[in-house]
């Protein structure tokens, strides 16, 4: 009987020192599976198309939807805009050779730890029709006006919605508010033309 005893106690005192072993080797497994989940498992970046990220090891990149966006109050040209439940629609007057649409962002002043993110590229989701197109941007911070860029190319889509990535060139610390104005036009001197935003985007780093 008291043999019987001592052999439980001496298993009971084995599962005891066991533990916290156990313990050690079960937290180390999830701090790696948690590393992996945080670093996206290969490290591999999926983004598509790829950017330069040598720069900045850190981003996040948001979107908007295009119901967001507004032609500029002083644009003429015009014939009817309004929001759609997948776009913003504008609808251009034949010959309409300069309008604005604003399409405003959420901003980072700083984020905890003193960062100061920085933006370079920005997303555009769009769509034209007949022969409107987008043939500039203009970027604010808050009310201060900031680099305008004149596409080689203007944005034009063949039926469908498109994604143009829109590199500014340098980075630029925007803490007032991120305002992307889109230049758009239709040289059509017969017809109307469409421009419908979708969606729009910017990639934040740090």
């Amino acid at each position: 009987m008291k043999h019987g005893i001592v052999i439980i106690l001496g298993v009971f005192i084995a599962l005891l020192v066991a533990i916290p072993v156990m313990a050690e080797a079960e937290g180390t497994s999830m701090n790696r599976d948690t590393a992996a989940s945080n670093s996206g498992g290969s490290g591999i970046d999926t983004e598509t198309p790829v950017l330069d990220g040598g720069i900045f090891s850190q981003y996040d990149t948001v979107f908007f939807h295009g119901s967001m966006a507004e032609n500029h109050i002083n644009s003429l040209g015009v014939y009817r805009e309004g929001d759609w439940a997948n776009c913003h629609e504008i609808i251009l007057n034949a010959s309409a050779s300069q309008v604005y649409v604003n399409c405003p962002y959420f901003s980072y002043d700083s984020k905890q730890g003193g960062i100061l993110p920085s933006v370079r590229y920005l997303g555009l989701q769009y769509m034209t029709s007949n022969q409107a197109e987008i043939y500039g941007v203009q970027v604010y911070n808050g009310a201060s006006s900031g680099m305008a860029k004149i596409f080689s190319q203007p944005l034009k889509s063949t039926g469908d919605y498109s994604l143009q990535v829109i590199d500014l060139g340098e980075y630029i610390r925007f803490n007032r508010g991120l305002n992307m104005c889109l230049w758009i036009r239709n040289p059509s001197t017969t017809s109307y033309g469409q421009v419908d935003i979708g969606g729009y985007g910017a990639r934040y780093e740090w």
